[in-house]
C-alpha cells in the first residue's frame, strides 16, 4: 500500500473515532439529565384562547436556566428543529417536527430577548427565550428553551407575556443571571 492509502484510513480512523466519542458524549449526558424530569406537560384538551401566534421559525433547544451552555439533551428538547410557536391563555405550545411541547401557564416564568442559548450565538438579541419550570426526581428545574422566529418584529410582544410560576432556586443554579453568564 502506498503513503496516501495508509494518510486516508488514519484520517478515517480517527474521524470514526470522533465521531464515537461525540455519540457518548451525548448518551452520557442524556443519562446525567434524567433527574431534571420524567416527563413534560402534556397539551390539554383546552388551551384557551390564542393570544399570540403562530410564530415559525427554528427551536434552538433549551438549556438549564442561567446557564446558556448547558444544553438539555433528553427529547423532545435535545435538538434543533423547525418549529412553530403560539401563546394561547393557558399556556405555550411549540410544536416541533417531531413533537409537541407545552409550557402551562403556571409554568411560565418570563420571555425574553437573548443573544446566546444552546450553544447557539446570534446578534442583537435574535433568540426568544421562554424561562418556565418543570418538576422532576431531582426537584423543581427552570429551564430556558430558545427560539428564533423568522418574524423577529413581534418580540416586543411575546416579551410582554408573564407567566404565573414564582422563580425558584437550585442550589446548583445561580440565582441571577446576567446575560445568560457571557
Amino acid at each position: 500500500m502506498t503513503q496516501d492509502i495508509w494518510t486516508l484510513i488514519v484520517v478515517i480512523l480517527v474521524f470514526l473515532g470522533i465521531l464515537a466519542l461525540m455519540i457518548r458524549g451525548w448518551r452520557n449526558r442524556t443519562r446525567s439529565q434524567a433527574g431534571l424530569f420524567d416527563s413534560l406537560p402534556e397539551v390539554p384538551a383546552e388551551t384557551g384562547e390564542v393570544v399570540l401566534g403562530p410564530l415559525t421559525g427554528v427551536y434552538i433547544g433549551s438549556t438549564v436556566a442561567g446557564d446558556w451552555q448547558a444544553r438539555i439533551a433528553r427529547a423532545p428538547l435535545g435538538h434543533r428543529s423547525a418549529g412553530t410557536l403560539t401563546a394561547f391563555t393557558g399556556g405555550l405550545r411549540l410544536d416541533l417536527a417531531d413533537a409537541t411541547v407545552w409550557i402551562p401557564r403556571s409554568d411560565l416564568q418570563t420571555v425574553r430577548r437573548a443573544s446566546a442559548l444552546a450553544n447557539k450565538t446570534v446578534p442583537g438579541g435574535g433568540i426568544l427565550v421562554a424561562r418556565w419550570q418543570v418538576d422532576g426526581p431531582d426537584g423543581t428545574t427552570e429551564i430556558d428553551s430558545g427560539f428564533r422566529a423568522d418574524d423577529k418584529d413581534t418580540y416586543p410582544r411575546w416579551e410582554a407575556l408573564r407567566g404565573d410560576a414564582a422563580p425558584t432556586t437550585r442550589p446548583d443554579t445561580p440565582s441571577s443571571t446576567t446575560e445568560e453568564n457571557k
